[in-house]
């Protein structure tokens, strides 16, 4: 019998693709450059080519997408757990030291990574309380720091750039500094950052807006023309050239007497809008890059629609800017705390969530009330608020008689009283009138019939609001009605009607027997 051959064993903590066998990429003496193509073309690859995405935050539409991105996290409030149970005390004096610190304005200057693809930090810290606590955390410049990396085995190593060696640097002591990335294509420390995709709009945007103003100022003002004799020596040329100077900062024309120009007009009529249009579609592309928002005018739906995906779009970034960002700072910050301490691992995130509509979540409520469920007052406060608190029960009417079970306003069963009907006494219409001993028992019967059944229907209703909620088209909603048609409470309804009926011939007998007995 043949032996079973053992499959091969894992190779355990290696990598065998690194970068430093890769013949692609060359490193020299061991710095790392990032695969930023952008930055490799423009800025060789160097630390000032930090600086053309710096430049960047300079046009406003890039700067105000940035700081919706930051402040969607920003905004959103933190919370500090331990990674397993029994370490609330210490995620509690996690959470304290965070609050001492600029810790929200330490993530913002992070997430400038969305930008530069990483960005380094340096923590500062101090003792407190007999315990090692971070006092700041202060963002540096990326064009101060390299990665080196010597030796396949060992991972890239932070360096910050000195006078003294500009190449490698000098080494970093260690839980000191920390480095945020996103998009790091094939591992690369420097990681990628939206620059890549928003440098050419904002460069052409620019472009646009310097052709723009010259087109205004060309026809907004006209060009002085001046003509000189042509025995005019340079002195009398110089005259002519100072006036016309002074006429207009922008551009003058200057020739000899009997000189003819000429301008080549442009065909078009009317108002010209390229460079308008231009900038337009520039300001588009970086909204789209940095919001994931659809061009204006291009959303293919209706305008609900469309706002109902940029809300979940932008929820989405949100809470993928804060994953990553919690992530980086779990793997460094918050583990260095604990560590230093001696406290349980702890974790730090934020949750991203939609602001929730209280009017249809208390319509939800109701509907979900009117199939058996309660609402607890801890659910309440939970979702409403801790202002709420529960009502008393009703008050117990002077005469002590129950309250009726049929309908609101109908006096409880009794023998008749003073030779009236049961159903002929004063009672509380649906319009909130008090009637009087002049309605028929068909009236009343017919009233209370209707403030049952419009307990009934809106049962009904709800449950056809919720299948309008979920269909996606009116045909969606139409088959959901006529799936859940059999299903609809009617046997209430039908109750109620022949609880009527049998009251109705009740009462009516009753005053057939008290006429006949009075005449």
């Amino acid at each position: 019998m043949a032996k079973k051959q053992s499959p091969d064993k894992p190779i355990l903590n290696s990598e065998v693709a690194n970068r430093l066998i890769d013949p692609f990429e060359v490193n020299y003496l061991g710095v790392l450059r990032g695969n930023d193509p952008l930055l490799l073309e423009r800025g060789g690859g160097g630390s000032s080519a930090w600086d053309a995405y710096r430049d960047l935050k300079r046009d406003g539409k890039v700067f105000a997408g940035l700081q919706k991105r930051k402040l969607a996290v920003i905004g959103r409030p933190w919370q500090v757990e331990p990674v397993s149970e029994g370490g609330q005390a210490d995620a509690q004096t996690v959470a304290d030291m965070l609050k001492r610190m600029n810790f929200d304005a330490a993530c913002s200057e992070l997430m400038d990574a969305l930008i530069y693809g990483w960005v380094p930090a340096e923590v500062v810290w101090t003792l407190q309380d007999g315990l090692i606590v971070p006092e700041r955390l202060i963002a540096r410049r990326q064009r101060r720091f390299v990665y080196v990396q010597d030796t396949a085995e060992m991972p890239p190593e932070l360096r910050l750039l000195v006078q003294g060696d500009m190449t490698r640097g000098i080494p970093l002591p260690g839980r000191k500094f920390l480095a945020h990335r996103v998009n790091p294509d094939d591992d690369n420390p420097y990681g990628t950052g939206l620059g890549l995709q928003l440098y050419w709009p904002v460069y052409f945007k620019r472009k646009g807006i310097v052709s723009w103003n010259k087109l205004n100022d060309r026809f907004g003002a006209p060009t002085p023309w001046g003509q000189y004799p042509a025995s005019a020596d340079k002195k009398a040329q110089n005259t002519l050239f100072d006036a016309l100077r002074a006429l207009s900062n922008d551009g003058v024309v200057m020739t000899p007497e009997g000189m003819d120009i000429t301008l080549l007009e442009s065909k078009l009529t009317g108002s010209i809008t390229t460079q308008q249009a231009l900038v337009e579609y520039m300001d588009d592309w970086i909204s789209e890059v940095l919001l994931g928002q659809s061009p204006r005018g291009a959303s293919g739906g209706a305008l609900a629609a469309a706002s109902v995906e940029r809300e979940q779009v932008r929820i989405e970034l949100s809470q993928a800017d804060s994953d990553l960002l919690s992530e980086t700072l779990n793997n460094t910050l918050i583990r260095w705390i604990c560590e230093f301490n001696g406290l349980a691992p702890c974790m730090v995130y934020r949750v991203i969530k939609a602001d929730e509509d209280l009017k249809t979540a208390s319509e939800t409520d109701v509907n979900v009330a009117s199939m058996g469920f309660r609402l607890s007052i801890d659910g309440v406060k939970a979702k409403y608020g801790e202002h709420w608190q529960e009502a008393p029960p009703p008050a117990p009417s002077a005469s002590g008689a129950a309250p009726a079970n049929f309908a609101e306003g109908v006096p409880a069963a009794g023998p008749p009283q003073g030779g009236h009907s049961p159903l002929g006494g004063q009672r509380t219409t649906r319009s909130g009138e008090r009637g009087g001993n002049d309605l028929t028992a068909a009236d009343i019967l017919a009233s209370q019939l209707g403030d049952a059944g419009d307990l009934v229907l809106a049962d009904w209703m709800g449950r056809i609001k919720t299948m309008a909620d979920a269909a996606g088209s009116p045909e969606e909603l139409r088959a959901s009605i006529e799936a859940a048609w059999a299903a609809l409470p009617a046997g209430q309804l039908a109750r109620l009607i022949q609880l009527a009926l049998t009251a109705a011939t009740l009462a009516g007998l009753y005053d057939a027997q008290n006429d006949s007995a009075q005449g």
